[in-house]
């Protein structure tokens, strides 16, 4: 799985949260994803202008639907500037993505040359196939 170090700018998303459960290798990602397709359904008002935030909010997990063009909701999160290890896929299905994130987290964990840098990764839902951005910081 291959990845590129990106640098993207500083920006401030506003959306909403929904709590998500830790992974349990008994259920698999199904109550995970289930949880985050209802959320991305419920609040995204288009394919176009929004992303999902994994984050972790004062020791939980939290999935985030969130746009840049200042809409109302719950929850104000900022992706700061810097390095990000940037993944690309063209699945679609909801547990298969969350088990491509999963991937990459391993990649990243493993690369000599970067390491993982925040409690947060970002799926870029606006453009035309599935892209994680996960922050790093060089070795």
């Amino acid at each position: 799985m291959a990845f590129e170090i990106v640098e993207l700018k500083k920006e401030t998303f506003t959306g909403n949260k929904v709590e998500i459960p830790e992974f349990d290798p008994q259920k698999g990602f199904g109550p995970m994803s289930e949880i985050k397709e209802s959320a991305y359904t419920k609040f995204a008002k288009n394919e176009k202008d929004y992303v999902g935030i994994n984050a972790s909010l004062d020791g939980l997990q939290y999935y985030i639907v969130a746009s840049a063009n200042g809409e109302n909701g719950d929850t104000t999160f900022d992706i700061p500037a810097g390095k990000y290890a940037k993944f690309v896929t063209s699945e679609t299905d909801r547990p298969a993505l969350d088990a491509f994130i999963g991937a990459a987290y391993g990649e990243v964990s493993q690369s000599d040359t970067v390491g993982i840098a925040g409690s947060f990764n970002l799926e870029g839902l606006r453009e035309a196939d599935f892209t994680l951005y996960i922050p790093v910081v060089s070795k």
